[in-house]
């Protein structure tokens, strides 16, 4: 079971602290720290990158470098639900083919990535692969 704290530290401006110690401070924008919802984003990439990177691994793949560029549609109104999201990984792999990684990815994201599972429905997610 996930357990996590979160502290108000002044205004808008919290510090959450996860089950293992690690700390980040949150808050709205032009605050000391990253906006809530683009947290979500930030988790829905790493989650999805952190399995890429073990499938690519399971492949034999030597993966040099792996950066992940996501971009959104939020509502303008209350309560601000993303509708799309769009996440460009830009791969430099040996010993794999461009189809191997789309394929990797596209299992990371849509068959193992918690954060994407646990996304409303009707978030439309897509990537592309540079």
């Amino acid at each position: 079971m996930a357990h996590i704290e979160l502290s108000w530290i002044q205004d808008h401006t919290f510090l959450g602290v996860d089950s293992t110690g690690h700390s980040m401070v949150l808050s709205t924008p032009g605050g000391a720290g990253v906006k809530p919802s683009e947290n979500l984003l930030i988790a829905l990439a790493a989650c999805s990158a952190v399995d890429t990177v073990d499938i690519l691994k399971k492949q034999r793949a030597q993966l040099e470098r792996l950066v992940v560029s996501v971009e959104a549609e939020q509502d303008t109104d209350p309560p601000w639900m993303f509708r799309r999201i769009h996440l460009r990984y830009r791969v430099t792999a040996t010993g794999t083919t461009r189809e191997k990684v789309q394929r990797a990815i596209d299992l990371a994201l849509n068959k193992y990535c918690s954060v994407r599972a646990s996304l409303h429905p009707d978030v439309v997610v897509t990537f592309d692969v540079d």
